[in-house]
């Protein structure tokens, strides 16, 4: 979740690079696909999408988030 927090700073302080950056190191733990944490990355993609359009980083980020959606809707069926 720090990493998360640590994003959304970044990217109201239009670090993109760093904001990227913590967003996909909170993926990188074991617990990424929790519900939880998922709802609070939700926040930095629609952050990020919303500063950044068309940026190439917040793009890769969504697609990482949009994955982990997935996966976490295919364990819970």
């Amino acid at each position: 979740m720090s990493h998360i927090d640590l994003g959304i700073i970044s990217a109201r302080h239009s670090d993109l690079d760093q904001a990227v950056h913590h967003g996909l190191t909170a993926f990188s733990y074991d617990r990424k696909r929790e519900a939880s944490l998922l709802s609070h990355v939700a926040d930095l993609d629609q952050l990020l999408s919303d500063r950044y359009p068309g940026e190439r980083l917040a793009e890769d980020f969504h697609q990482h988030y949009h994955d982990a959606r997935t996966a976490l809707r295919r364990k819970a069926h």
